[in-house]
């Protein structure tokens, strides 16, 4: 091998380290960092909900609004109760299973009611001055 031809293997090599690095970045930002952060937003806000806003993309949907949403390469689908609790709207996906073999998710997104703020008490307010 002449040094000529040393000196191009040394470029040839130097740039698929440069290419293996780029797919592996991408690679790295494909996958989530975390649990998906179940927003909480009023139950009144689903039908026009900009999914956008926390980065999802609506895949799916019905004549009530989104069924199926992506995001960060994940598909969340729409649920809500069928039981005696309060009226909610939430996407989640489950992401295994538990030591006792039952489903484990995560939520992205609930839409629920949203109650006003109780107010500050007295011991509060008097730090604020």
């Amino acid at each position: 091998m002449t040094p000529q031809d040393f000196q191009a293997y040394l470029a040839l090599q130097q740039q698929i380290i440069e290419l293996l690095s780029r797919m592996a970045l991408a690679l790295e930002q494909m996958i989530p960092t975390g649990a998906a952060p179940n927003y909480q937003f009023a139950i009144k806000d689903f039908a026009s909900f900009n999914w956008a806003s926390i980065g999802a993309v609506v895949i799916a949907s019905d004549s009530s609004g989104a069924t199926a949403v992506s995001w960060k390469h994940h598909t969340y689908l729409r649920r809500s109760p069928t039981n005696n609790f309060k009226a909610a709207i939430w996407f989640s996906r489950c992401t295994g299973k538990d030591e006792r073999g039952n489903n484990v998710y995560e939520k992205l997104v609930t839409f629920k009611a949203i109650r006003d703020a109780e107010p500050l008490n007295d011991r509060v307010t008097s730090v604020q001055r």
